[in-house]
């Protein structure tokens, strides 16, 4: 096991998506599946005053087939400093090194002036239900790398354990290459409707949901030594069903 935590990414590499869906530009997809530490804003989260929240729950264990479980884990998000982007090593040594119940976010709000700071706080953890989340809501994405390093602050808080993050990028690997190929498919299935709205992402994702589960495409994808074959069977599907 690794003796210390590892820094935490810039700004650059920690978040995928940042925004305001049909507001800003770099705002998560509406065919984005969903994920760890997926960012939603006006959400209510029982027992906190917080109204922003984090989903916390691995990919498998949110969802039932391909729709999201009636109850989600959220970690709440709270404002630690409203004008100051606390990022980079600077930021690393004096505020978060040591604050180790916490997942830094800086610049959450993808500001140019005044970005500010916000933290996931692992102690103040809800259970709510998934009807409060819809896509409009989601307001940030982190990417691969920085779902490894919440994992690890996370797993560090509950069990001061320090897992390297080698470790967790192989037992994350299987389900981020289906994140992966189900953001393609339904991407796919939505541009050849043209239509780009709530249910016809559902539709798509419990379609790629059925191809996946048939012939154990899933499991084998999970394993090392099939998951180009199956790959490379998914977008032929794709192209099949969508393109040709």
């Amino acid at each position: 096991m690794a003796e210390q935590l590892d820094q935490i990414p810039c700004i650059g590499e920690l978040y995928a998506y940042r925004g305001v869906p049909d507001v800003d530009e770099d705002a998560p997809p509406l065919c984005l599946p969903w994920h760890q530490g997926d960012i939603f804003e006006n959400v209510n989260l029982p027992g906190l005053e917080s109204t922003m929240g984090m989903l916390f729950l691995h990919p498998c264990t949110m969802r039932k087939r391909a729709a999201l479980v009636d109850q989600v884990t959220m970690i709440a998000i709270e404002e630690f400093s409203s004008k100051k982007v606390l990022d980079g090593a600077d930021a690393w040594e004096r505020h978060w090194k040591s604050r180790y119940s916490v997942m830094p976010l800086a610049n959450l709000r993808n500001r140019a002036e005044r970005g500010g700071t916000h933290i996931a706080d692992f102690s103040r953890l809800a259970t709510v239900p998934s009807s409060e989340l819809n896509r409009s809501k989601r307001i940030a994405a982190l990417t691969d790398a920085g779902r490894l390093h919440l994992l690890q602050r996370s797993f560090h808080h509950f069990s001061r354990v320090v897992v390297p993050l080698g470790d967790l990028r192989s037992g994350m690997r299987g389900v981020n290459r289906e994140i992966e190929l189900q953001y393609d498919w339904v991407e796919a299935a939505c541009d050849a409707c043209k239509e780009w709205t709530d249910d016809s992402v559902t539709r798509a994702e419990r379609d790629f949901d059925e191809y996946l589960t048939a012939e154990d495409r899933r499991q084998r994808l999970s394993d090392i030594q099939q998951e180009t074959d199956i790959v490379c069977e998914v977008m032929k599907e794709i192209e099949s069903r969508y393109k040709s």
